[in-house]
């Protein structure tokens, strides 16, 4: 608010104050006055004086900072954050002992910067607008709601993929499509032109499209704008269920999409189009998968500092966005890294409360190291553990639920995993059907495409004996832990794997992977090009190869740590072997199968050791 009028006497900040403190019922009822213009003494620099020093009813301290002008209001922030550590000096007090009060006369310039003061303090913050009458005297003081911050950059969770017959087509329609989606009221976006690689695709090119998330009611207001009571009133009891903020920012997203009848693919000749999504765009965008990319960028995408690769790693949701899947790295000297790594854990592990507070114990560990310790996270977490153990009986690994976490402080590395654990009960998949699923196989689908599923996920675990679980990487085998402080606990018991489960139940097991099978295509294409693979096909080689080798005495096990094969680079992780071969190329190495026998000089002393995965290791099997 502004003056009302003009004054006859300059009024200035100090006659503000001295009758604010007059009348510390304008400002909040309650509020006692200790003093004014206190001073704050600072051997390290410059000293503080608080406008109005005071205590409110419940007796905490409360610094009420006054400013006149939009000249004066541009020092306000700076000086609150002055006066805190002050304050700790010279009292003995917590954050939660102390309130912030900003009171202005002119708000135009302080708005922005008090939003984002607001928004990060660690201690009570409010505000308030002051009127003056005609003669500058304070009459009222009007609450400050600050307006929300600007949000960082975000993808959005819901995007769209649109095949077409030819380069030429697609790059037609890029034009068009951008021209609709401004004409929404979306300004922020990138439209990904590409030629896919597998072969069942046929060399046809492909828009990807993906935006910048706005806010709820940012979406809100472009629907407003464009629909009718009824459609509004619809749409609105559409999302009424949805208890979740990041659910009702999609379907708002989804809504504002179809204004005026979306993109109709065939209108920008398209052959195909489908909703797409982190998840999706993982895969879709994975090495090699596409070739001729092309960033078409809009709005504030148009960026020369931001890449095409960090535009594309967000739309795979690396970096947090994907709720199932994430990679991110964060040094614990660093508050706003480590604020973005909380925030992430929390996403991906929304549904897994183990895991969510394992993985918060040991950020929390590392941090109590000190220095600049470097946290890195990759999770995979579909929360779908039906769809993991069926896959995992053709020993494919890549649905199951996992996390890596490292630590690295001093030079040394610390390995944590997270993998689920079975408590050795016999499973009984029919059950599980009938009291989650109504008896009916595909309640289950049903529930995945809702995404019902997840909220399910702990309890279907619960019944099949399983749970999330937390291991330390050693020289010898994984040790089960928990973070304790300063401190990670060996956690005592037998550890039996998903693994182990279906090898000891595997009829069981067989009706779960009969289901998938033949009800879900994707599932099904996945696992036959799993089998097909060629490492697949080199490990089955292996297995041939060695199946007559005289068996060994005794166990030995490969000592040290490694993760990945030395010629591909393929991860261990999912393999069944691994070979300490001898290299026609020269030299020698830790190798998979599929390497090896395209560089292997063969099986045996001085040129291949084969080691089998088993529970406490590499085991030594044949060489």
């Amino acid at each position: 608010m502004s003056e009302r009028s003009s004054m006859t006497r300059k009024i200035t900040e100090a006659d503000i104050r001295d009758h604010l403190a007059a009348h510390l019922d304008l400002i909040e009822p309650g509020l006692t006055l200790v003093d004014i213009e206190f001073h704050l003494p600072n051997r390290d620099g410059a000293s503080g004086f608080l406008d109005i020093f005071a205590r409110d009813a419940s007796g905490r301290l409360v610094i009420i900072e006054i400013k006149r002008t939009d000249a004066a209001a541009r020092e306000a922030i700076q000086e609150l954050y002055k006066y805190m550590p002050l304050l700790r000096v010279r009292f003995f007090v917590k954050d939660i002992d102390i309130r912030l009060i900003l009171l202005s006369v002119a708000w135009h310039e302080l708005a922005t910067p008090y939003a984002e003061f607001a928004a990060s303090a660690p201690y009570e913050v409010t505000a308030g607008a002051i009127t003056l009458d005609a003669e500058g005297t304070p009459v009222a003081i009007e609450p400050v709601t600050p307006p929300a911050p600007a949000s960082e950059r975000k993808i959005g969770v819901r995007h769209v993929l649109w095949g077409f017959p030819d380069e030429a087509t697609a790059s037609k329609a890029v034009g068009i499509i951008a021209g609709r989606v401004q004409h929404f009221g979306i300004a922020d976006f990138v439209l990904i032109q590409s030629r896919a690689t597998k072969p069942s695709l046929g060399g046809r090119s492909f828009l990807y499209f993906a935006q910048r998330e706005l806010r709820f009611e940012d979406y809100i207001a472009m629907i407003e704008a464009h629909f009718d009571a009824d459609e509004l009133e619809e749409f609105r009891e559409s999302i009424a269920n949805l208890s979740e903020l990041e659910d009702r920012v999609a379907e708002a997203s989804d809504a504002v999409w179809h204004l005026h009848g979306g993109v109709p693919y065939r209108e920008i000749g398209a052959d195909t189009a489908e909703i797409a999504h982190p998840e999706k765009g993982g895969r879709w965008f994975e090495e090699g998968a596409q070739d001729d990319i092309i960033v078409h960028r809009f709005g504030r995408f148009a960026d020369q500092w931001l890449s095409d690769a960090t535009i594309i790693n967000e739309i795979r949701g690396d970096g947090g966005e994907s709720d199932f899947r994430l990679r991110f790295s964060a040094h614990t000297d660093s508050p706003p890294q480590m604020k973005a790594l909380r925030a992430r854990v929390e996403n991906i592990f929304f549904f897994n409360e183990a895991w969510l507070g394992a993985v918060t114990q040991l950020i929390r560990y590392a941090e109590r190291k000190g220095g600049s310790t470097r946290i890195e996270l990759i999770a995979y977490n579909p929360e779908d553990i039906l769809r993991a153990i069926a896959a995992s009986a053709f020993a494919f690994t890549g649905y199951v639920p996992t996390f890596r976490l490292e630590i690295e402080n001093d030079g040394a590395t610390e390995r944590f995993i997270g993998l689920p654990e079975w408590d050795g009960s016999p499973p009984d998949f029919d059950k599980v059907m009938a009291e989650h699923f109504s008896g009916d196989s595909f309640g289950y689908f049903l529930a995945c495409h809702f995404g019902e599923n997840r909220t399910m996920n702990r309890d279907i675990m619960t019944d099949l004996g399983l749970r999330y679980s937390v291991f330390r990487e050693t020289g010898k085998k994984p040790e089960r832990i928990r973070a304790q402080g300063s401190s990670i606990v060996p956690v005592q018991g037998e550890i039996r794997s998903l693994n182990l489960l279906i090898h000891e139940h595997q009829e069981e097991v067989g009706k779960l992977v009969e289901i998938f099978m033949r009800v879900d295509q994707g599932f099904a294409e996945t696992i036959q090009a799993f089998v097909n693979s060629d490492l697949n096909i080199a490990e089955r080689q292996l297995a041939a190869m060695i199946a007559d080798a005289p068996r060994r005495h005794g166990d030995l096990y490969w000592c040290g740590h490694i993760n990945d094969c030395d010629l591909c680079g393929t991860s261990f992780a999912p393999l069944r072997f691994m070979v300490d071969a001898s290299l026609r190329i020269g030299g020698a190495g830790n190798v998979c199968a599929l390497c090896f026998l395209q560089e292997g000089r063969g099986i045996g002393t001085g040129r291949g050791q084969v080691y089998e995965a088993r529970e406490k290791g590499w085991l030594l099997i044949a060489g």
